[in-house]
């Protein structure tokens, strides 16, 4: 089972295994509040900053990254130059096997009530 929450939200024992799926780590946040940090599976850089900077609607950012994290960047070091992605596809199949057998919380940086998430959109491909 996945769920979805902000960094903002209360850490709860109904979250299960808690993941920032975020390409930065969030500021003012320490280490125990998850289990494990997978920027790999967050928008690259270049998209999540047209989205945030308005230069996209959601309709396209939400198709960009699906494709982003279903078929890899291509050209990497020109949209992530930071951070290298490698292994969506691999991430996403053992997310979704965990996701059978116990709960898995995605967490963002985006506000509790934020319907325009990437983590929203994480959620739904791997519960399909």
């Amino acid at each position: 089972m996945f769920r979805t929450k902000s960094v903002a939200d209360p850490i709860s024992k109904k979250d299960g295994l808690r993941l920032f799926v975020t390409r930065y780590w969030p500021q003012g946040h320490s280490r125990d509040e998850c289990d494990e940090w997978i920027p790999s599976v967050a928008p690259s850089q270049r998209l999540l900053k047209q989205f945030q900077h308005g230069k996209i609607e959601w309709s396209e950012f939400r198709a960009a990254y699906t494709k982003e994290i279903m078929k890899g960047y291509h050209n990497e070091s020109a949209l992530n130059p930071k951070m290298r992605n490698s292994g969506q596809k691999y991430f996403l199949k053992l997310l979704r096997h965990l996701g059978q057998t116990q709960t898995i919380t995605l967490i963002c940086t985006c506000a509790p009530d934020e319907e325009h998430c990437h983590r929203h959109i994480l959620r739904d491909l791997l519960s399909d």
